[in-house]
């Protein structure tokens, strides 16, 4: 068991997922107040031993990830890390760390969820198969080391089906945590009263009201205009990306940055903008009836009434 010195500072709380579900959001909103530090880079993803490791996560030594906490001084500091839902490891670990974080959970309709991370996945190269139909017949394959894109990086992003079961996940960290420790959120609810949720993930983390974030929504679906600029464009990035990670932290934020603005301005000039994609109704109804069975055990687990995430009355 590692042992954590008195003076090094924290990650007093976690937004542990799920993806696509408004943590990018959140982050920013509980960022803009004086009494909160959100690490750079925001999913460091130090967490989770029993997940694949990501090439990008330069995070997995215990101290460079305590470092990335040295400017927090007495600020609740928090990690937002989006696969920690996902890890069986994760509790544990960071109870170990921090034996009295609080853990924030984000969730979203599943079938809206699948749509999203795939249009993400095809966004940022992970995915080749822009037909979600396709991509979903492809999970099984992917699981066991086939068909994985070579832009990806980190396979558990192409089990869609998988991601979007919360219920167990989410009965994990009420097991280590306890239930008062644990806080759940809904995308829908942080969309309709960006405001009020806000409010009341501040008094959970035991924290007064200051002023008011910009309530913007943060990382939106996005396109690019040409798949084969956007190929192009990721190939080259990666292998930079790779460079940076293994680089000394001296050299690292200019690095980062040169490709920070490469990337803003391929975007900018491909990018399509609104980059939602429709379901197909069919494939919606057949995702409905999937998770159909996951859904009432998280409505029953969380407390919430989740019937608009069950398939349609016909």
């Amino acid at each position: 068991m590692t042992t954590i010195r008195s003076t090094v500072s924290v990650p007093t709380f976690f937004i542990v997922g799920a993806p696509r579900c408004g943590t990018t959001s959140l982050s920013r909103y509980l960022a803009s107040h004086p009494r909160v530090f959100m690490c750079s880079p925001k999913e460091p993803h130090h967490f989770g031993s029993d997940l694949p490791r990501r090439f990008w996560t330069p995070y997995t030594d215990r101290e460079a990830y305590l470092r990335l906490f040295d400017a927090a001084g007495d600020r609740r500091a928090g990690d937002a890390s989006t696969h920690y839902l996902y890890s069986r490891a994760a509790p544990g670990e960071m109870l170990t760390v921090s034996p009295d974080a609080r853990i924030l959970i984000m969730l979203r309709d599943p079938v809206e969820m699948v749509r999203s991370v795939h249009d993400h996945a095809m966004f940022f190269g992970y995915e080749d198969l822009p037909d979600l139909e396709q991509a979903l017949a492809a999970q099984e394959d992917r699981r066991q080391g086939r068909r994985v894109p070579r832009l990806c990086h980190y396979p558990l992003a192409l089990q869609y089906t998988f991601t979007a079961r919360y219920a167990a996940h989410v009965r994990r960290y009420l097991d280590a945590f306890g239930r008062e420790r644990v806080k759940i959120l809904l995308f829908d609810d942080l969309k309709a009263r960006a405001e009020e949720t806000y409010h009341e993930t501040l008094a959970f983390l035991g924290l007064p009201p200051a002023g008011s974030p910009d309530f913007s929504v943060h990382n939106e679906a996005r396109r690019w205009r040409s798949p084969g600029i956007a190929r192009v464009a990721l190939s080259a990035y990666y292998p930079a990306y790779r460079v940076w990670v293994r680089s000394p932290d001296r050299f690292r934020g200019k690095f980062v940055f040169g490709l920070a603005i490469l990337l803003v301005r391929l975007q900018a000039r491909f990018n399509m903008g609104g980059g939602r994609s429709q379901m197909p109704p069919e494939l919606g109804g057949r995702l409905r009836e999937h998770f159909q069975d996951d859904v009432g055990e998280l409505q029953d687990l969380i407390g919430r009434d989740l019937s608009s995430w069950l398939p349609r009355s016909r």
